[in-house]
């Protein structure tokens, strides 16, 4: 597969690669709450809403980063 590498990669690709850092943050930070537990007494921290956010944000980011690492814009 040939793709022309003149012009500027498109938002889209960066946008993956911002929400998939912030995504690995959110993931390690709940998996980390998770191991050495604060003992904080919020109601539904036994649900660990942290790591199935940081994961579900991880994976959006990782989709576009994986669309759109060909696409480039002419100028």
């Amino acid at each position: 597969m040939v793709t022309e590498r003149n012009g500027m990669r498109t938002i889209w690709f960066f946008v993956g690669v911002i929400l998939t850092g912030i995504g690995g943050v959110v993931l390690c930070a709940g998996v980390w709450d998770l191991v050495f537990s604060s003992g904080s007494d919020v109601r539904l921290a036994n649900l660990h809403a942290n790591i199935w956010w940081g994961a579900a944000i991880l994976v959006t980011g990782a989709i576009y980063v994986v669309k759109n690492r060909n696409k480039y814009i002419s100028m």
